[in-house]
């Protein structure tokens, strides 16, 4: 069986030190083992355990600070479907109101979600690119599949439901000519034309396909975001600092502070 490559990315609303404290608790919560722990990385193993049905998984993040957040972009190399469920496990553990959730429990606590559970919901938030926003979320059938709908400030995308799925639909929002929207007492349909090709999600909740069109109409003449150009800059003293509080608590054992220590003087040079 090949080895699967998935990539997921987290916001964590906190600055680059707390950040790097907080992942070893929930990464030990998980029955994970963090292998190694630097202010730009971190590697995480997962044993396989045939009890549990999961699959040993090598997770690796980059870590890059961003003003008062820091975001990780982390690759999931493994067997078998769990690669988003390893991450999930993880998040699990972080301290609450941590990890940007892009807006999904605020648009779920306005539909009535019902076949679905906590996890479920989670487990959008790793198919969200970084930044991403959803405005509505749904429940219906796509292609006779079951799953969640969600309309983000970038595209319509359908998830199928269960947590081991990796099966997901999306449109653009730029690539969406026409939406239409049918009620009948079993449920609403919410019909696309997108790039001239038509596709529909039906069986959704009263009132949730009405507010997908909305979120979709207002996200496609909204304005584009003013982007100004920002030159990186490189602070290698606070590197060094929180370096050496990682090496002081025992994060990092000698050998991997003074590595860590030679990589970013070298990147100096």
């Amino acid at each position: 069986m090949a080895t699967i490559s998935r990539t997921v990315q987290w916001t964590l609303l906190t600055d680059l030190k707390t950040a790097l404290e907080v992942p070893p608790p929930a990464v030990q919560q998980a029955k994970f083992t963090v292998k190694s722990l630097s202010p730009n990385e971190i590697a995480v193993d997962v044993s396989q355990a045939l009890f549990s049905n999961q699959w040993a998984a090598k997770i690796n993040g980059a870590i890059i600070q961003d003003a008062s957040k820091t975001h990780i972009e982390w690759r999931v190399d493994g067997l078998g479907n769990k690669h988003y469920k390893h991450l999930i496990k993880i998040s699990d553990g972080l301290p609450e109101g941590l990890l940007d959730d892009h807006g999904i429990q605020e648009a779920a606590s306005r539909v009535a979600l019902r076949i679905f559970g906590r996890k479920e919901i989670a487990h959008l938030a790793n198919v969200l690119d970084r930044g991403e926003i959803v405005n509505a979320i749904g429940v219906g059938r796509f292609e006779n599949k079951a799953g969640i709908a969600a309309a983000t400030d970038r595209r319509l995308l359908f998830m199928e439901k269960s947590i081991g799925s990796e099966d997901l639909t999306s449109f653009s929002l730029g690539a969406i000519q026409a939406i239409d929207l049918k009620k009948a007492l079993g449920g609403e349909t919410l019909s696309i034309n997108h790039s001239g090709t038509k596709a529909a999600i039906t069986a959704l909740g009263h009132g949730q396909g009405d507010s997908l069109i909305r979120a979709i109409r207002a996200a496609q003449t909204a304005p584009a975001p003013h982007q100004p150009a920002v030159t990186p800059t490189v602070d290698v003293i606070g590197q060094l600092e929180r370096l050496a509080e990682l090496h002081t608590k025992g994060i990092l054992n000698d050998e991997e502070f003074q590595a860590q220590k030679t990589v970013i003087l070298s990147s100096q040079g």
